[in-house]
């Protein structure tokens, strides 16, 4: 009797556990919880660059102060020292001399085994052939932070302005423009002048003043840029008179001694325009030209500061800083989203124009050959062998 109770028992059990299982085989069993992946080594997660600008900022504030060796104009250090150090706290601490002398002192330092600059700012030119070469400086493109430094729609040329050629070394926040054809408006018209061919049309025989090429290889460094060397041996047919002085060159212009010149200086063109001379600056199809004003900036090795250091290349290359020092030099930033409202029309670049950077190692590349191609060219012109 107990036999058949247990075993009427079992078998209920059993249809039971069967219907329960059926019943579970009809609902969809609950998803995995997602699986939280790491990301890439080196990924930055979105509002990460937050967490990792408080973390420098506060280190940069501990360390106090930043060092610069700058050949930069005292009002440039003057505004940028104190527009930094009223938004941050930190104090700029310069040594200012000559470009040549700064580096000069560098390398002595360092010889000494000392290393007290954390950046050199100010002229472009030993920053480039010397102490990148030598190893001297270390890419800042890695400690960039900022979104809107990074972002390459806020540059004029699609990327920050860099200077070397490895787009990570020698920085620039300015890019203003520059002109070096000028035509006196009452015997040229603006039409006449499109392409720096239209200046070998042989009508303009005789009638173009150039500054000496020999004495400043600029426009003929830039030029060759734009057009190639041989252009130039085209060019020196035309009999072009030679100066050694800018600014006579352009009062020829402004005189209707010569109908078209080629100089070197924007500065005075833009002075005797100002003066009002009939004089005006043509904008060839090939392209003008800009520069960074003569300032860019270098992150040395050893930097005693770093965070500081790191802070300030952000800043500088923010819009706050390049408002900064765009007004305090009168050059217009190579951000687009700077105002230029303090510079004149001359001073600005102009929608549709091509600009061909010339602060760069590819054009001091291309300008350490300047003098012996222009002596080539120009010499039998100017009697010289």
């Amino acid at each position: 009797m107990n036999g058949k109770i247990i075993t009427r028992v079992t078998v209920i059990g059993l249809v039971c556990l069967s219907l329960v299982l059926s019943a579970c085989a009809g609902q969809q069993a609950p998803a995995p919880a997602p699986t939280t992946r790491a990301p890439a080594q080196g990924a930055v997660q979105p509002g990460g660059w937050q967490a990792d600008w408080e973390k420098t900022l506060a280190a940069a504030r501990h360390e106090g102060e930043l060092m610069i060796y700058a050949s930069s104009a005292a009002a440039t250090r003057n505004a940028m020292g104190k527009a930094f150090k009223d938004k941050y706290g930190i104090n700029i601490e310069w040594v200012e001399a000559p470009s040549a002398q700064l580096t000069a002192k560098i390398l002595q330092e360092r010889r000494a085994g000392l290393y007290i600059p954390d950046l050199t700012q100010g002229s472009t030119t030993n920053q480039v052939v010397v102490l990148k070469p030598q190893g001297h400086t270390v890419p800042i493109k890695p400690l960039l932070i900022l979104p809107e430094v990074l972002d390459k729609s806020l540059w004029s040329g699609g990327d920050i302005a860099w200077v070397d050629n490895d787009k990570t070394h020698i920085m620039s926040s300015l890019a203003g423009p520059d002109y070096r054809v000028t035509y006196n408006k009452n015997m040229v018209k603006p039409d006449e002048i499109q392409s720096y061919n239209d200046l070998l049309n042989p009508r303009w025989k005789g009638k173009i003043v150039i500054m000496n090429p020999v004495m400043s290889g600029r426009p003929f460094t830039e030029i060759t840029l734009a057009m190639g060397v041989d252009w130039w041996r085209k060019f020196v047919q035309s009999e072009p008179a030679i100066l050694d002085n800018d600014r006579l060159a352009a009062e020829w212009v402004a005189q209707g001694k010569t109908p078209l010149g080629i100089i070197a200086r924007s500065d005075v063109q833009e002075e005797i325009i100002a003066a009002g001379a009939p004089i005006a600056r043509a904008t060839p199809k090939e392209g003008a030209f800009v520069s960074g004003g003569g300032i860019a900036t270098s992150l040395l090795d050893r930097a005693p500061h770093p965070n500081a250091a790191k802070i300030y290349v952000n800043w500088y290359l923010s819009k706050e800083g390049s408002e900064v020092q765009s007004k305090v030099t009168g050059v217009q930033s190579a951000r687009t989203d700077v105002p230029t409202d303090h510079l004149s029309s001359f001073q600005i670049r102009q929608p549709g124009v091509k600009y061909i950077p010339t602060e760069t190692e590819a054009f001091f590349e291309q300008n350490a050959k300047t003098r012996d191609l222009a002596m080539e060219i120009f010499g039998p012109l100017m009697g010289r062998k």
